[in-house]
């Protein structure tokens, strides 16, 4: 058994709502670079840490700003937060093993060396980050990466933040923080005045020793509540009730009340701006947006929010309104700013596996309100030398294949082989958002061999007796040790062919052949029929090529007569070698309403009383190239009764006390360049190699040539 070491972290928090809020960086997890420490202390909190487990309030330091960890191995940093009465302990764990793995001065070592490894980088409009195209990356920690590429903001941003990034190669990964800074522009310079205004609606009077005038009202010196009307302007004066040389009167117009408008720019940034009076100014009081540094500084005409590519932000945004440094109300608008893609699609397919044996169902599902699109590749046939090595999606004959003829994703479809071919798919799909943000793209490989299976006996040594292995599914990987196994798949397939290499013996009894099937030798290769056993194909074709079978004679078994039957049925044996041994009597290949073909074979069948290499009944029998030799008492190479027999450039001999080389009844034959050797114990007069009844027709004899007989 493999053991693996696995290493666990872990974060305790007495709050796992401030631990949220409050550590920035860093987390929990394996990096590459050193980590900064950045903490949100916007709330105003005092805090305190320690990198060794000790108490941060004993022996730690105070924290006044983000600062880089300088330690590697693996860190065990404490921090206690302080407020008011409120203590916050946070612990976390997380392991450095500082690396560099790129070359210099290559784009990946800069950018480890000058961005990733300041720990915090500081973004600033004149110079983007740009992370190489060779990493990936992800905010936040969500895990969903995108491609490397430069990183831009609207250079009109005024939201300043903290971002954690992380970055991968693949086997690595980094993790560092950028900061943000927004634009600010001018500054607030408030002016005083006698009255203080709540809400948008409403006002009141705070002079002393003054009395006051709302438009051309009636002065007072009240300073109960004053509703107002904010849709048109107003003017409000004040002056002293103690007497002065001219009376002076001091005044405000109060501007109607305005509205924040909201639009999206070209960038998916948000602005905000101001529809109402031009003396109107806003301040950023809030944003909602977590890890902002402080407070945003600076009066604004109208204010732009931006986060980068592959990031999404929202919130309710809280603005105080002035005019002429006069606060007169604070407004809030909602706003999402949604440039994170959508996860990458997932497929499910029929199977799990590189390899199928079956045509593959394909579905593509994503997140909820994203649309799917797909491309399939062409099919790319495999050759027989390449599909019996061991194939996976990275093979290079497999990386140039193209997918990219996308189209929208409906529903799930179906693909498979062509003509029986081995051949490899590639499936590829992304998903678009409604915001228009594109997921990164997933890859789906399989090869689909409907046809082909492998039989190898190779790795069972000094055994012809193949022990069934569950595991196996015929593949070149992974193929069958057992004809057996090799049976089950052929009987349930419409064709199936077999590559065969080493030697298998057939089970006893019958071996039932009834499905379309072809059996290739890979080397000396050869399937043993047990003495109590035959092949019989029924109603389907077979094929061997290159295969010797061999029936031996057994002792203490019962003996079956017959090597091959054929019933209505298909034959064609090329290069292949038969050889069979009875007991009493023999027949190599037993054919009734069937084709059946030799080329280039060899036919020795051999038993003690009677023994015939093939006997016909209504059969279409072609020999060309070959050589059949019966050994008997009475011995015949071909018996047939009906039907067409084609002999041609053939060697045939027969060894016997009786023999012929033919025996035709009813058939129309051919028979031409063949050679007619007979061997028996003593001439017998009138024994001719091919006899034919009255019925028979021969259609061809030509260039045959007869000796022993």
């Amino acid at each position: 058994m493999k053991k693996k070491l696995v290493f666990t972290f872990f974060i305790f928090s007495f709050s796992v709502f401030c631990f949220a809020q409050r550590v920035i960086s860093p987390v929990a997890g394996n990096f590459c670079n050193k980590q900064p420490l950045v903490l949100d202390v916007s709330d105003g909190a005092e805090c305190f840490y320690s990198l060794s487990g000790t108490d941060p309030l004993a022996s730690g330091f105070a924290y006044d700003g983000p600062v880089l960890i300088d330690a590697s191995g693996r860190i065990n940093l404490k921090i206690t937060a302080i407020r008011g009465d409120l203590k916050e302990e946070i612990e976390i764990n997380y392991n450095v093993q500082e690396q560099n793995p790129f070359e210099e001065p290559s784009e990946n070592f800069s950018f480890i060396k000058n961005c990733v490894n300041s720990g915090v980088y500081s973004y600033e409009n004149e110079k983007p980050l740009e992370i190489p195209s060779s990493f990936t990356y992800c905010f936040d920690d969500d895990r969903i990466f995108l491609k490397g590429q430069k990183l831009v903001l609207d250079t009109e941003n005024c939201l300043s933040r903290y971002l954690p990034c992380l970055v991968s190669d693949g086997k690595n990964e980094w993790r560092f923080v950028i900061f943000i800074s927004g634009n600010q522009i001018g500054t607030l310079s408030k002016y005083s005045i006698p009255f203080e205004f709540k809400d948008w609606n409403s006002f009141c009077f705070t002079g002393e020793k003054l009395i006051w005038q709302l438009d051309d009202g009636d002065w007072s010196a009240s300073k109960l509540p004053v509703n107002i009307d904010r849709s048109a302007k107003h003017t409000l004066r004040w002056q002293s009730v103690a007497f002065e040389v001219g009376n002076p009167v001091q005044s405000f117009v109060i501007p109607a009340e305005p509205e924040i408008i909201v639009n999206e720019k070209i960038d998916s940034a948000v602005n905000f701006s101001i529809d109402g009076d031009l003396r109107y100014r806003m301040e950023i009081v809030s944003t909602g947006v977590k890890n902002q540094p402080e407070k945003i500084n600076g009066l604004f005409t109208s204010a732009t929010f931006d986060t980068f590519e592959g990031d999404s932000i929202s919130g309710t945004a809280v603005f105080a309104f002035y005019a002429d440094g006069v606060f007169l109300g604070t407004k809030e608008k909602e706003f999402a700013i949604d440039k994170k893609p959508p996860l990458s699609p997932e497929f499910n397919a029929n199977t799990k596996k590189f390899y199928s044996r079956n045509p593959v169902e394909l579905s593509i599902k994503t997140e909820e309100g994203a649309e799917i699109f797909y491309a399939v590749s062409k099919p790319l046939k495999i050759s027989e030398t390449l599909a019996s090595s061991a194939l996976s999606a990275d093979s290079p004959e497999f990386l140039e294949v193209k997918a990219d003829k996308f189209e929208k994703y409906s529903d799930s479809f179906t693909i498979g082989s062509t003509d029986g071919a081995v051949v490899f798919y590639k499936v590829r799909a992304f998903a678009k958002d409604k915001k228009g943000n594109v997921s990164n793209c997933s890859e789906f490989s399989v090869v689909i061999d409907e046809d082909n299976y492998y039989l190898d006996s190779s790795e069972i040594a000094g055994s012809l007796e193949n022990e069934v292995d569950e595991d196996c599914d015929g593949t070149a990987e992974n193929p069958f040790r057992s004809f057996e196994q090799a049976l089950k798949v052929l009987n349930s397939r419409r064709f199936t062919r077999f590559y065969v290499n080493g030697t298998f013996k057939l089970p006893s009894g019958e071996t039932v052949i009834s499905s379309n099937c072809m059996f290739l030798a890979q080397k000396n290769s050869q399937i043993i029929v047990p003495s109590d056993a035959n092949i019989v194909v029924r109603n389907a074709s077979f094929e061997a090529d290159n295969l010797l079978f061999r029936k031996n004679r057994e002792s203490n078994c019962v003996s079956n007569s017959k090597f091959f039957v054929l019933e209505n049925s298909t034959a064609l044996f090329k290069t292949s070698e038969f050889a069979g041994i009875f007991e009493e009597n023999g027949i190599g290949f037993d054919c009734k309403n069937s084709v059946v073909e030799f080329n280039g074979c060899g036919l020795t069948m051999q038993s003690d009383s009677y023994v015939c290499a093939l006997s016909g009944l209504d059969s279409k029998i072609a020999v060309k190239n070959s050589r059949v030799s019966t050994v008997s008492q009475t011995a015949v190479n071909f018996s047939l009764n009906g039907g067409q027999f084609d002999l041609t450039d053939c060697s045939c001999r027969v060894t016997a006390h009786l023999g012929r080389i033919a025996e035709l009844c009813a058939v129309n034959a051919s028979l031409s360049k063949n050679s007619y050797i007979g061997s028996f114990e003593k001439k017998v007069r009138g024994i001719v190699p091919v006899w034919s009844d009255r019925d028979s027709k021969i259609l061809q004899d030509i260039e045959n040539s007869s000796s022993g007989f």
